[in-house]
This record gives C-alpha cells, sequence and structure tokens, in this order.
C-alpha cells in the first residue's frame, strides 16, 4: 500500500512540475524600451519605477534610455527603436495625422516647469520684449514647447517667432550655455534645467508657458506624455496596461518622497534649497487624470496651433491619436 502510494505521489508531483514550468516561463518580465529626453523630469519616475523594483511588481522590466535631443527620441519612436516614448502630445498627433502608427497613452506633464529665461541683467521683462530677438528652443519646430510659445506670442503678443527667423533649436542642455554668452537673447527650457538655471542666480524667468496659456486663454495647459506603436499596443496590450500602473505608482511614490529628489538633485548639482523647489515644480507638473473629456479638452489647443502654424499642422486629430483604453479601471 505504502509502495503504491509513494507512487502516486511522485507521479503528482511529476504533474504539477510539468504544470508550474510553464506557468514559470509565463511570468518571465516583459521587456519595455523606454526612451526619453537627456535630463528631463520624465527621468525621475522613470528611475523610482526601476529602482524600487515597481516595474518588476507589475511583471516588467523597463530599459531606460535617453536621447540629446527630440528628434533624435522622435526618429526612435517613429521607428520603433522603443516601445514607449515620452513627447509632446500634439507632435504625438501630428505623426498619427501623417500617418505613423503612434498612439499617446497617458500624460505626464501640464507644463508647470516650462519657463522662458533670460539672464539676469537682460532688460528683456516679459514675452512681449522678445519681439525680434533670438530664442533658443529645445524642443524643434514641431515640438509642443515650440509650438505653445509660437501660439501664445501670436495670439497675444503681436508676433510669431517661427516666421521671424528667431527660433534656434539646440540641445536642452546646450541652452543655458549659448544664452550666457549672448548669442540667444532667451532660452525655453524645462526642468531639471530651468530650475537649475534660476537657482544658478545667473538666470531669470519671464514667464511660465503653462501659466501664461492658463491667464490668456482660461484653461489648463497638457505639454507631455507617453507613447507606443500599434505593433507593440497589439502584441502586448496587458504589459502597456501594467506599465500605466506601475507609472501612477512611480509618480504617487516620487510626489510622497521627498529624499528622491535629494538623489536626484546630486546628479545636477543642486544644494538642499535648490532641490526643494524643484521638488515643489516637478510635483505640480505631473499629471494623472487621463479620460475622455481630457482629450476632447486638447481640441481648443489643437485648433489655436492649426491657426498659427498653418496648413498640415494638426489640420485635424485622428481619434487614434490617443486612448484611454490602458488606464485603470
Amino acid at each position: 500500500m505504502w509502495k503504491s502510494l509513494a507512487i502516486r505521489l511522485c507521479r503528482l508531483a511529476l504533474l504539477a512540475a510539468a504544470t508550474w514550468y510553464p506557468a514559470a516561463q509565463a511570468a518571465e518580465p516583459v521587456t519595455i524600451r523606454l526612451g526619453d529626453l537627456a535630463q528631463s523630469v520624465n527621468g525621475i519616475a522613470s528611475g523610482v519605477m526601476v529602482s524600487q523594483g515597481i516595474d518588476k511588481k507589475y511583471g516588467l522590466k523597463v530599459e531606460y534610455s535617453v536621447y540629446p535631443t527630440l528628434d533624435g527620441l522622435f526618429t526612435a519612436i517613429r521607428g520603433k527603436q522603443v516601445d514607449i516614448g515620452f513627447g509632446g502630445w500634439t507632435a504625438f498627433a501630428q505623426f498619427r495625422s501623417k500617418g505613423v502608427p503612434v498612439t499617446m497613452l497617458y500624460p505626464v506633464g501640464r507644463g508647470a516647469s516650462l519657463d522662458v529665461l533670460v539672464t539676469k541683467d537682460s532688460p528683456i521683462r516679459s514675452l512681449a520684449d522678445l519681439k525680434g530677438k533670438r530664442i533658443g528652443s529645445y524642443a524643434g519646430a514641431a515640438g509642443t514647447a515650440t509650438v505653445l510659445l509660437r501660439v501664445l506670442t501670436s495670439k497675444y503678443f503681436g508676433y510669431d517667432p517661427g516666421t521671424g527667423g528667431q527660433l534656434q533649436y539646440a540641445g536642452p542642455g546646450l541652452l543655458p550655455s549659448l544664452l550666457e554668452k549672448g548669442e540667444i537673447a532667451a532660452a525655453l527650457l524645462f526642468d531639471p534645467l530651468a530650475a537649475k538655471a534660476i537657482a544658478s542666480g545667473k538666470f531669470r524667468s519671464i514667464g511660465n508657458l503653462a501659466d501664461v496659456y492658463k491667464d490668456k486663454v482660461g484653461e489648463d495647459f497638457l505639454w507631455t506624455g507617453y507613447a507606443t506603436n500599434d505593433d507593440f499596443m497589439k502584441a502586448r496590450p496587458e504589459a502597456l496596461a501594467n506599465f500605466v500602473r506601475a507609472w501612477i505608482e512611480a509618480v504617487n511614490y516620487v510626489k510622497t518622497h521627498p529624499e528622491v529628489f535629494v538623489a536626484y538633485g546630486k546628479q545636477f548639482g543642486f544644494d538642499a534649497d535648490n532641490v526643494r523647489i524643484l521638488q515643489e515644480r516637478v510635483n505640480a507638473d505631473y499629471v494623472l487624470t487621463w479620460n475622455d473629456e481630457y482629450i476632447r479638452y486638447l481640441g481648443n489647443f489643437a485648433r489655436l496651433s492649426n491657426e498659427v502654424m498653418g496648413a498640415g499642422f494638426l489640420d485635424s486629430v485622428p481619434p487614434a491619436a490617443f486612448t484611454t483604453r490602458f488606464v485603470p479601471k
């Protein structure tokens, strides 16, 4: 009897092992190649996601890589060199309108850290004073931040730097140097570089673009989000849903753990006081609301953008440019 029982137990053990093996293989984390612009605040939550193992918690292995210019990042997103990439929502909508299969999954920032900087001793006091002056932008000709600048100056300050030959594009890390050398009169920059430049005492902000937009238009602005390509969305829908969950948890971790900014600030030479400034600005920037109503809300800016940029830029915003299907229920 005992021999028979032992044989049965052995068979059950073998069956359990055979059943477990495919399940263990299925539990292997899904690799997600995540692309970002170098020295971006997106890197704070992305870094927390990886360092705290939040990606692993959701069955993911996030491989975070950065690109020195926005054009390089967008090329990687369009060319499927990354599975998810950060960027301005107008760029993603424009890609989709031109037939590029890119869809934005979730918002990231509202533009609370998007400033136009001048040197401390510059006579320039507002966006109005930049008419006829050379302005540097990190965002490229079609980047959301550049478009926002052109919309505001065209509609409310009487000039368009895009048509006047005033705009110069450069990597974000180069702009403070160009500004200090006098090669540009102002620089459109984002955190952490904008906060660091202001904290240095060498530069000051003449306007936060999201605040100016709110003041002039009466609506909050949405700046950035992250997108994927249709092939990855079709092949790995569960991984994308899990990435959104992981991102939300990472952002909430950032908002409740100020020590994250101490560690992050050391990379860029922030002292304790300046880290607090960075913390306040970044936490104000992160957005955790995404629904159909929010997407419809983008239509007003799309209309203004089209009026300023002209035919061929956001003539329409295809519904496929955005999706809410991966937002946790």
